[in-house]
């Protein structure tokens, strides 16, 4: 049998155990004033189905369906934030994505983005409607 020489290097590399990285639970590396400003602007989409669209029985049926659903949908998601949550871990400001790195700004502005149009959206069709 033939032997195979490896330098020492690498023999220590392979024995070396790698030092623990602290990973980010669920949602955490995104900064928590992202996650109120996109939870408020849900709430208040939301509020104002309530405020504008439950004249009757069955439309205030139809809201609650519509927020029971709201609930189940962000609750889940927050539910699991807060059970994987690290307090040693720190918030970078720079967001990893699959398509390259995101300011905290610049993913803000991606996740807001969509309950903020919808708030205007609806805001100007209540306007309008009146």
């Amino acid at each position: 049998m033939l032997a195979t020489l490896e330098p020492v290097a690498d023999q220590k590399q392979k024995t070396a155990v790698a030092a623990p990285v602290a990973a980010a639970g669920p949602f955490q590396d995104i900064p928590r004033e992202i996650w109120i400003v996109f939870l408020t602007c849900w709430a208040t989409l939301f509020s104002l189905f309530v405020l504008f669209f439950a004249t009757d029985r069955s439309a205030a049926f139809a809201i609650v369906i519509s927020v029971a659903f709201m609930l189940m949908a962000f609750g889940l998601p927050i539910s699991l934030a807060a059970q994987g949550r690290r307090p040693d871990y720190e918030c970078p400001r720079m967001i990893q994505t699959r398509s390259g790195s995101l300011t905290a700004w610049e993913a803000g502005a991606q996740i807001v983005s969509i309950p903020a149009a919808g708030v205007i959206a609806l805001t100007a069709f209540i306007l309008l409607a009146k």
